[in-house]
């Protein structure tokens, strides 16, 4: 009776082992998914870096924008557009004279 009771034990702690294996193949395929995951992340934190880091893109675009004469460019549109509407002017007169209207 001892040795039917000690197969059976046997026989439990086989099927236990069993599901032990499956759990353990299991976490090893989560581990490299994690693994995975993990080096992908480092990757966009280093092109996160090459772009907004104090040598980055991003930096490089601010700095130029920084030069930029904003009051001169101003300046020059407003009086581009007052030669833009000068010169419409003159047209829209010299076509309403054409035409003999004026």
């Amino acid at each position: 009776m001892t040795e039917k009771l000690i197969l059976e034990k046997l026989e439990q702690m086989e099927k236990k082992v069993d599901k032990i294996e499956v759990a353990v193949g299991l976490i090893a395929v989560q581990s490299e998914r994690i693994n995975n995951l993990s080096i992908q992340v480092q990757g966009l934190w280093g092109k996160y870096d090459e772009s907004c880091g104090p040598t980055g893109t991003i930096s490089t675009i601010k700095n130029f924008q920084a030069g930029c004469p904003r009051d001169v460019m101003k300046e020059t549109a407003a009086r581009q557009w007052a030669a833009i509407g000068l010169l419409a002017a003159i047209v829209t007169g010299s076509l309403l004279k054409a035409f003999g209207v004026v």
